[in-house]
């Protein structure tokens, strides 16, 4: 098997590596990895080897192996600027690639067996994104002697260059030297998202404010003519009777608002008559959660400074969608707030009317997530979309659930559902639903009210879909928890950028024409 990987190179290296993996009784095992330096008879400053498991591998299998194998690169090279990855023949003959899950539906459908190149493409973004998730650091606020001053966005890090070595047979044909070509600057674009995203995410509460988000999403604007954003403020919210989002607020001293990032590719030559109907994502954005009047505990409240990062997501999906021009129209919307106490804050036991006219009876303060996005897609019907599709880090019961592999999913759509679970699979950012049924929203049923905003002794991530979908009703929605994989508890530089890479997926197979 070695020899036969080991053939295009020069004889001296060739003999040289044989030898030093005799020595050291590398064999290409999973895992196993030997890194040559100085390697006689290349210009190369260092040749590492790195066994895959060759047997029926899932894309995220796949995924944490590529991790893995950077990861090592990483701790044993310094000053490491550029990687160079041989994509051998045997490589693409033997590996083979699998979706792990079952899919959580009857209908079995026969798929096709894939073309050489689609093991290509699969294996190029496994690489880029294992590579891009490596990378990435948090420039931070420490001031160094070079420092004029610590602000955050305006450091920069030089960036690995990856570079792939492909067999022949993968451009002999302009279609498919594009075809990987595009899938290259897709990945490449959403790495830049993602960071965005994770930069946002690890900023603290008292820089990342909600109107720090706001000016995040006016820079959007700036940069892409594509985008144009609107900022509702207090005023304008309490107009439209969002009663529900500015409670959550009342206890801060930072004003509400609510930023709207709208995002159209689609070339005005190609529009119908009709304006297509965009799709709305929601973002909830708390900058900071205290949990309110309901106080959480204090030994992890200070990871509470991720309770926005399906607002950064949403930051991060918009700068993507506008990088790759996609033929799409997409309204993003940041639900933000800071959850803190006084005076005015909110509490239990208070009734509050929404801007559906539909009126919730508080049971905890830190059930405040769901306040927001309620109002949000009350308000997102105003466009007439096509869905609505809400993440939020909502529910510490969607980690118990699935801890941090998979985000749960809540839909009211059979089609909306199927299609997100196979952009899941396809983007390596996988989510599972979850139930819906009428004897769950029991659990949420008010004496006062038309429903309490969280349920006692009840599974908790079902009934804040539960919650969200009275508010929904016949607009098609998707409700993705993401408390367990847009961050990790208890470590540091935590945020994920999750679930960017599936939205983006759910996108693009809709963009394909004029229509989104």
């Amino acid at each position: 098997m070695l020899r036969r990987q080991l053939e295009d190179f020069p004889p001296e290296t060739r003999v040289f590596t044989e030898t030093v993996m005799s020595d050291e009784g590398f064999v290409g095992e999973p895992k196993q990895f030997l890194l040559l330096h100085r390697p006689s008879g290349l210009t190369a400053k260092r040749l590492c080897f790195f066994g895959l498991d060759e047997t029926h591998s899932s894309q995220r299998t796949l995924l944490r192996q590529f991790f893995c194998f950077f990861d090592m690169l990483k701790r044993h090279s310094h000053n490491l600027t550029d990687v160079h990855v041989v994509l051998s023949d045997y490589l693409l003959e033997k590996l083979v690639v699998e979706h792990q899950y079952q899919r959580p539906y009857t209908v079995v459908e026969k798929t096709p067996q894939p073309h050489a190149s689609d093991k290509i493409v699969n294996i190029i973004t496994l690489l880029a994104r294992s590579m891009s998730a490596l990378e990435y650091q948090f420039p931070g606020y420490k001031t160094s002697a070079s420092d004029t001053e610590s602000t955050l966005l305006d450091k920069k890090k030089e960036r690995l260059t990856l570079s792939l070595w492909l067999p022949e047979w993968c451009y002999r044909d302009d279609t498919s030297l594009g075809r990987v070509q595009y899938w290259i600057n897709r990945e490449n674009a959403l790495s830049y998202g993602v960071k965005r995203a994770k930069d946002l995410a690890h900023m603290p509460a008292n820089i990342c404010t909600p109107d720090f988000l706001a000016n995040e999403a006016q820079k959007l604007q700036q940069q892409f003519s594509s985008i144009s954003v609107q900022v509702l403020n207090e005023a304008m919210l309490a107009k439209r009777d969002m009663n529900a989002y500015l409670a959550v607020n009342a206890g801060s001293c930072f004003s509400a608002s609510m930023p709207i990032i709208s995002y159209n590719g689609i070339p005005q030559d190609q529009c119908n008559e009709h304006k297509t109907p965009p799709l709305v994502i929601i973002g909830k954005g708390v900058t900071f959660d205290s949990g309110g009047i309901t106080l959480k505990r204090d030994a992890n409240m200070r990871h509470m400074i991720y309770d926005m990062t399906g607002a950064a997501c949403v930051i991060g999906l918009m700068h993507t969608l506008a990088v790759l021009k996609v033929k799409c129209h997409v309204i993003g919307i940041l639900a933000t707030a800071d959850n803190s106490i006084d005076g005015n804050a909110y509490r239990p036991g208070d009734i509050i009317q929404t801007a559906s006219k539909q009126s919730i009876e508080v049971m905890s303060t830190d059930a405040e997530g769901r306040m927001l996005i309620a109002d949000a897609i009350s308000y997102s019907k105003d466009f007439n979309p096509s869905a609505i599709i809400d993440i939020a880090t909502l529910t510490g019961a969607a980690i118990t659930s699935l801890g941090h592999h998979c985000s749960a999913l809540f839909c009211n759509d059979n089609q909306l559902e199927r299609e997100l679970l196979l952009a899941g699979e396809r983007s390596s950012d996988e989510v599972w639903p979850f139930p819906l049924w009428r004897e769950y929203h029991e659990a949420i049923n008010s004496t006062h009210a038309d429903m309490l905003n969280a349920g006692k002794n009840s599974p908790g991530a079902i009934t804040a879909g539960c919650f969200l979908s009275n508010f929904a009703q016949n607009t098609p929605w998707a409700h993705i928890d993401i408390a367990g994989t847009g961050f990790k508890y208890g470590t540091s530089l935590s945020a994920t950028g999750r679930p960017i890479p599936l939205l983006l997926d759910y996108i693009m197979s809709h963009a394909k024409g004029a229509n989104c």
